[in-house]
């Protein structure tokens, strides 16, 4: 799967990060012009790209009250076989430049894909995985991976 990602915070507005971020977690988190992002952290999110401007929104759900799956992720097979339709899904490209998994980061040139979707007033993003390739799954050490991603592994 991919717990974090690492992307660049160069076409990002500044106050974004500050929905998501305190000044300390801001500068602990900053590495270059990257910046790391968790799914376990306090308020996970995700970069999407869209219309040539990325954007920030929060990375799946895992609040009791809110009618969203409680995860971070999302199956390929369980959105093409209609799971999702009720949060009428969107594909979106995360860019991405490095995912992070069971302590093993690995380069993503080309960015994850995602789904955006939204409930009331809710708006969320979740990652697509997919079955890991015997590559993935020997060197990440995880059945899921990135859907729809290149992969580049570091050693």
């Amino acid at each position: 799967m991919c717990a974090g990602i690492s992307f660049h915070i160069d076409n990002i507005d500044p106050h974004e990060l500050d929905h998501f971020f305190t000044p300390a977690e801001y500068q602990k988190q900053r590495k270059g012009d990257l910046i790391e992002t968790f799914y376990w952290q306090n308020k996970p999110f995700l970069p999407v790209e869209e219309e040539g401007v990325v954007h920030l929104y929060e990375w799946g759900n895992r609040e009791i009250g809110v009618k969203m799956p409680k995860t971070g992720w999302a199956k390929i097979e369980s959105v093409q076989d209609g799971l999702w339709d009720w949060l009428a899904p969107k594909k979106v490209i995360i860019p991405s430049s490095f995912g992070y998994e069971k302590r093993k980061w690995f380069k993503t040139p080309r960015g994850l894909t995602g789904i955006k979707v939204r409930f009331h007033n809710l708006t969320r993003v979740y990652l697509l995985t997919a079955k890991a390739d015997l590559n993935f799954k020997s060197k990440i050490g995880h059945d899921r991976m990135p859907a729809l991603a290149k992969i580049v592994y570091i050693n």
